[in-house]
């Protein structure tokens, strides 16, 4: 059976990561702002371009499991610890990669149908986090990721709080522009 066209970008995305998984791990910034974040988008795109229907995942009250689990899972990998032992042993790198990936698809599958309320809650939940922890890496006294150069962990943590309030900021975006669309719709059915 053929690969659909829509696949194609995620698997050469997984591809690229995969093959350049040393340089994006050399430094910090790079694991945390690109190799993470990068890992999360092809499993969101795996799951948006597959044509599967939504109804599959009816253990998936609300969308509530999917995206609790995806929290989970990306809280996990900003702990020091974690990208340490992702690094200094390929079994937990590996388990990232198929973690992070999929966090994105579980995200990916159930956006939509989780309604701008429950995305809310997710959204606001991450960006808070990244943002506390990245201001953690900035301010931190010590070194915590022992395989990284200390001088690296506040360029981390200003990436993680640019990065979270991007992604706010892109989501607030989107939901003002569903809510002028629903607006817009309504007004047309009371006309």
């Amino acid at each position: 059976m053929p690969m659909r066209p829509a696949l194609i970008l995620p698997c050469l995305l997984l591809v690229a990561t995969a093959l350049g998984r040393g340089w994006l791990e050399a430094t910090m910034p790079r694991h945390m702002l690109i190799e993470l974040p990068l890992l999360f988008a092809i499993g969101w795109l795996t799951a948006r371009s597959s044509r599967s229907d939504e109804t599959h995942l009816r253990w998936n009250a609300n969308s509530l499991p999917a995206l609790f689990a995806a929290m989970l899972i990306t809280a996990f990998w900003m702990l020091p610890v974690a990208l340490d032992l992702a690094v200094l042993d390929a079994r937990v790198g590996m388990g990232k990669a198929l973690s992070m990936l999929v966090a994105g698809a579980l995200t990916g599958a159930v956006w939509r149908s989780a309604g701008l309320v429950m995305q809310a809650f997710f959204i606001f939940n991450w960006t808070w986090m990244t943002l506390t922890a990245g201001l953690l890496y900035q301010d931190a006294p010590q070194q915590l990721c022992s395989v990284y150069l200390s001088d690296q962990q506040p360029a981390a943590g200003r990436g993680m709080v640019i990065l979270s309030l991007a992604v706010l900021g892109t989501w607030m975006a989107h939901a003002v522009y569903v809510l002028c669309l629903q607006e817009e719709k309504l007004q047309q059915r009371n006309a």
